[in-house]
């Protein structure tokens, strides 16, 4: 049997401490006991997914939170193992895992190595300590040198440093410091974000903070300094906010912005698979009850299709979400289909319908700057892109901000700086 291709996103949520800007699910200054308590319902969920596991290959596996190398190696030890487990996992599988400089000790980095994780992720976000401290970082720029050393020193050869540009105050000198003391370094992968300021966060009460954010035009500024300084020392921008040596894109990330089927283990974690009668058992044999197809799915569907497309959630709430896996013995025997695991575990379970797989399709596409395939979209929708997306992609040519070539479409340089623009349009 051929098995699909399928990546996994584990969630660990626990942080020493939460930075100013983060709204991500994550928890600062957890006990041992908590973390443990959650790792084992963590290790319970993965575990029930031996009902279709034997349908499916990963691929990629990404471990991000929150703060990974905030918790014990061997608590991120014990997850792999039950993947392994539970999946069959690909022998040249990329897999990441997050961290951040003053928690990445040697000792965890050889865990990690001995575990089979073959990529690392560390959150520098500045090389200038006055940011970092304005930020609400743990740690300062010597601890993030000394972390990639350690990193280096025990074997990693695949390494991302995650930057940030449109920080309250700093000078284009600074940013420019920080992005030469990067390359520098030599990481394979380079994350460079603008600051997002999200409702909720500190950093969006911090009125003082709020009144030095850049303007617009210093930010735009500071993105075409990223693009033009890390271009020259090899790294190729392969999406709007990431650069790599060749070779060395992001494989886990890519399958997201291309369409590739995902599941997301843990606390809010999303997922998106394609389900069939043959790995989903009972899951889409509902034609008996319909009404209960349409509570459970959330969708007016027939039920024939011979594919369905559907997106589900993890509960946001790290008790409810302990309680609902903890309560299940080994093996989940107390479920007989993936059905049940689903409608009786996650939330905001939806079936997409064409027109949800066409938008995404386009705006997660055209982040990529190679974009995306006129071929390809109508191999999957069976629609010529010019019927659907026609007056839009003439008007954004005509413009300058898209870009036609032969088979793809992509967005020009231009087109990059208003792209959450261009992209809303692409919103059927």
């Amino acid at each position: 049997m051929i098995k699909q291709a399928l990546s996994l996103y584990i969630h660990i949520p626990f942080c020493k401490r939460k930075c100013k800007y983060c709204d991500f699910l994550s928890f600062g200054g957890c006990s041992i006991a908590e973390q443990k308590e959650y790792i084992d319902a963590l290790c319970k969920e993965i575990g029930a997914y031996s009902l279709i596991s034997e349908n499916y290959e990963i691929v990629t596996i990404f471990i991000g939170g929150g703060t990974p190398s905030y918790i014990p190696a061997e608590y991120i030890g014990r997850v792999l193992k039950k993947v392994r487990e539970t999946f069959t996992v690909s022998e040249d599988a990329e897999i990441t895992i997050e961290g951040n400089p003053d928690s990445l000790t040697s000792d965890k980095l050889k865990g990690y190595m001995e575990y089979g994780i073959n990529r690392l992720s560390i959150g520098l976000q500045s090389a200038n300590n006055d940011m970092l401290i304005m930020l609400g970082r743990v740690h300062n720029y010597d601890q993030f040198v000394a972390a990639y050393s350690r990193a280096r020193e025990v074997g990693f050869s695949n390494i991302n440093i995650d930057i940030m540009s449109g920080l309250p105050s700093e000078s284009m000198e600074s940013y420019v410091k920080t992005l030469g003391r990067v390359v520098e370094m030599q990481p394979e992968h380079i994350s460079a974000y603008s600051l997002i300021v999200e409702e909720g966060t500190p950093l969006a009460e911090d009125e003082e903070l709020l009144s030095k954010l850049p303007s617009e035009e210093i930010d735009r500024r500071q993105y075409s300094r990223t693009k033009l300084l890390l271009g020259q020392a090899g790294y190729e921008r392969y999406e709007i906010s990431n650069y790599a040596k060749k070779g060395y894109e992001c494989r886990h990330n890519l399958r997201y912005w291309t369409g590739g089927e995902y599941l997301g283990v843990g606390l809010g974690a999303s997922s998106y698979m394609i389900i069939k009668d043959s790995s989903f058992g009972s899951y889409v044999n509902l034609q008996d009850d319909i009404d209960e197809a349409k509570e459970l799915l959330d969708y007016d569907i027939s039920l024939n299709d011979e594919d369905l497309h559907v997106r589900f959630k993890g509960v946001d709430n790290i008790d409810e979400y302990i309680g609902r896996f903890s309560r299940f013995g080994s093996g989940w025997t107390d479920l007989s289909s993936a059905k049940e695991l689903i409608g009786n575990c996650y939330t905001d379970i939806m079936i997409l319908k064409d027109k949800d797989r066409m938008e995404e399709f386009m705006f997660l596409g055209l982040r990529c700057i190679k974009g995306i395939s006129i071929s390809t979209f109508e191999e999957k929708f069976g629609k010529n892109i010019y019927e659907v997306y026609g007056s839009i992609i003439e008007k954004y040519t005509e413009w300058g901000y898209l870009i036609i070539d032969e088979d793809r479409i992509y967005l020009s340089d231009k087109g990059i700086d208003v792209s959450n623009t261009i992209m809303a349009e692409f919103l059927l």
